[in-house]
């Protein structure tokens, strides 16, 4: 009998400590998701513990490799017996061929790999991607603005990162007008391979002229060739050099989307949502800005705007949505638009339109002033929580830019 209580005890007790040890492991987890992972739309950090006997066991995936090693550090520190059994992404089967170009106009990114899902955002032609895994016809990518997200082009060419670099350090040219058409030959009477938009990068193999016009011969990062319309396009070297980050051209190159369509998920001159509208304005200033209003929030300098209006400058963002309660310094943010001066600002909201915070104004928003939440400076501001286009990594190679 006491032979069987003590087994009995012991039991209990291992069983106590292994309880006591997972609640451990799962505030450790739960810590590092807080300080690092906070954000599931640019990092994906699921991960539990569980328990197989008296041994934990940590499951889940997780896509930041740094993060993993911080989070496996920190839980060896407490319970060296712990078995690591989690996925990281890319998926192993890969390898290093985790890398890949858009290789349409704009490609449709979905919260989940089901054409029911919401859409969330775009990717343009030529940009690179990394990708995750796929599940049937869809792909898992990350965008270089660090979102995540499934897409049914599950034609994306896999390649390494020598083979990516390689492929940036390529001569290209950056579609200029909101679309252009790449033909089958130098004549815009020949068939059309395809539409591109604004945004779009293509590879330049030479200049071609005929006639009148002047085509550049260039190939699709799917490897397809044809010609496109120089008038519709900037030569990438060029474009970096000549770019003006200067208020007035944010808003010249703002107003030509005037009559646009909201499109919730659009980064394209096809439709934008809000964010995608300052997203691709700035885009074509060489800056990638984060996906969604609520991170582009946090980008930049703060903007003193207590006492109404006067410290804005043309370009500028402003956020609208409401004050957190809980935390002051985060508020709820819902909606983004660019000041453009003279209390105006252009935005995506049905369309994309001007409206004023002046009352006299046949423009008048009283809606978006009673919920405004401040303003950001990108223009000469440090490279705080945006990247330029001309130094991102998944971009450039050795050789870009020579």
């Amino acid at each position: 009998m006491k032979k069987l209580l003590l087994i009995v005890s012991l039991f209990i007790l291992s069983t106590s400590i292994t309880i006591a040890q997972n609640f451990e492991i799962q505030h450790i987890i739960n810590d590092v998701k807080a300080t690092y992972a906070p954000d599931k739309r640019i990092c994906i950090y699921d991960i539990k513990v569980v328990e197989k006997g008296h041994t934990s066991i940590l499951k889940g995936e997780i896509s930041d490799f740094e993060i993993y090693k911080t989070l496996i550090s920190d839980i060896k520190a407490v319970s060296p017996a712990t078995i690591d059994s989690i996925r990281i992404l890319p998926d192993k089967s890969y390898r290093k061929n985790y890398w890949g170009f858009v290789p349409l106009s704009a490609i449709f990114i979905r919260v989940a790999p089901s054409f029911s899902a919401e859409i969330t955002t775009q990717a343009l032609m030529g940009t690179p991607v990394k990708i995750l895994e796929r599940k049937g016809g869809w792909l898992h990518i990350q965008t270089p603005d660090g979102y995540i997200g499934w897409t049914s082009t599950d034609n994306i060419q896999r390649i390494n990162e020598a083979e990516r670099n390689a492929y940036n350090s390529l001569q290209k040219v950056i579609v200029s007008n909101h679309s252009a058409f790449v033909y089958q030959k130098p004549d815009i009477e020949s068939d059309i391979i395809t539409e591109v938009l604004m945004g779009n990068l293509l590879i330049i193999n030479n200049n071609h002229s005929s006639g009148k016009s002047s085509f550049f011969h260039v190939s699709l990062p799917n490897g397809e060739k044809g010609y496109i319309l120089a008038d519709n396009v900037l030569p990438y070297n060029q474009w970096k050099n000549t770019i003006k980050m200067t208020g007035d051209d944010m808003i010249k190159l703002g107003k030509t989307f005037i009559g646009l369509p909201y499109f919730w998920g659009g980064t394209s001159s096809r439709g934008l949502d809000c964010s995608g509208f300052t997203k691709m304005v700035y885009f074509m200033h060489g800056i990638i800005l984060p996906r969604d209003a609520s991170q582009q929030y946090y980008c930049g300098q703060e903007i003193d705007t207590t006492n109404g209006f006067d410290n804005l400058q043309k370009g500028d963002l402003l956020f609208f949505g409401r004050k957190n309660e809980q935390d002051s310094t985060k508020p709820v943010i819902i909606h983004v638009a660019m000041y453009m001066g003279d209390k105006k600002f252009i935005h995506s909201s049905g369309q994309v339109t001007i409206s004023s915070f002046d009352p006299p104004s046949p423009d008048y928003d009283e809606y978006n002033k009673s919920r405004f939440i401040g303003a950001k400076r990108i223009i000469g501001s440090s490279m705080k929580g945006f990247w330029s286009i001309f130094e991102h990594p998944w971009y450039n190679s050795s050789n870009q830019g020579k």
